[in-house]
């Protein structure tokens, strides 16, 4: 009894100073964001709302705030769309190096964003092996770049968050039982039956945590947007490192994060509904 007291006791000290340690620099943050801008780094010393009010009612931050979110959610589908069955086929391989491809997943989620992001570069762009096999099986017809866009900045996207999502999805996978395939299979279920009636619903709670995690890491992605973009597209936190970096506004950049974070938490919220409710509704439908 006394051991687990004082085991509670430590992850309670180490909660508090997890929320201190967090919530004093958002403290400070959220404050500095409540001031003007005076110019070249200077902050005026009255609080205002005039940053808020300028971010909610221009039409550039707003189209930038869509943008980002737009990217965002086609970058955790397609990551979802790829990462599923991938992470489906290794929980049911039964071969004894599995094992290892999991550890070589876990080794390149490691791997720096700006590798991994160079590596894109090359295979991207216009003489890099990607376009010259869509040229080729185009028969010349194809000349779009894949470079400096938001295509680019989506195949960014899924290849930073696409080994965490299986190696979710994976343990996901791993804890719905075989035997409940098996047995939807031998009473005549076709495959298409067995995902929607078996596997969609027993993982959908995995699924929305999984997609949850890779959105949020999604929308504050810099280097992928800033180095696949091509500075033309410009996503909530390119502007906040414009802001901070060339000009030296940082009030804005303080209500930007405020707001991207924010935005964060909101949809996150209203996405705590959805595991349980989905379930049952796909099971109800079908």
């Amino acid at each position: 009894m006394t051991t687990r007291r004082a085991y509670d006791l430590a992850l309670l000290a180490a909660l508090a100073v997890s929320v201190l340690l967090y919530l004093v620099p958002q403290f400070f943050f959220v404050r500095q964001s409540l001031y003007g801008n005076l110019g070249m780094g200077q902050i005026g010393t009255e609080l205002t709302l005039a940053n808020y009010k300028t971010l909610l009612t221009d039409r550039f931050y707003l189209q930038a705030f869509v943008r980002t979110l737009a990217l965002s959610g086609a970058a955790t589908i397609a990551g979802l769309l790829i990462a599923a069955p991938t992470a489906y086929f290794l929980a049911r391989l039964r071969a004894a190096w599995v094992r290892w491809l999991i550890v070589l997943l876990l080794i390149s989620s490691f791997v720096s964003i700006v590798v991994k992001v160079l590596g894109l570069t090359m295979l991207l762009g216009n003489n890099g092996p990607i376009p010259a096999a869509l040229r080729m099986l185009t028969g010349g017809w194809w000349s779009a770049s894949l470079l400096n866009n938001g295509t680019a900045v989506v195949i960014g996207l899924v290849q930073y968050t696409l080994p965490l999502l299986v190696m979710l999805l994976f343990g996901v996978i791993q804890n719905i039982p075989a035997s409940l395939e098996e047995a939807a299979l031998v009473h005549g279920a076709s495959d298409w039956r067995l995902v929607r009636r078996v596997l969609l619903p027993l993982a959908w709670p995995g699924l929305v945590t999984a997609g949850l995690i890779s959105f949020n890491m999604n929308m504050g992605a810099f280097t992928s947007a800033v180095l696949l973009g091509g500075g033309n597209v410009l996503t909530l936190p390119v502007l906040i490192q414009r802001k901070m970096i060339l000009e030296v506004d940082y009030p804005t950049a303080a209500a930007l994060s405020v707001l991207l974070t924010l935005a964060v938490v909101i949809i996150n919220l209203v996405a705590l509904a959805l595991p349980s409710n989905r379930a049952s509704t796909i099971e109800v439908a079908a």
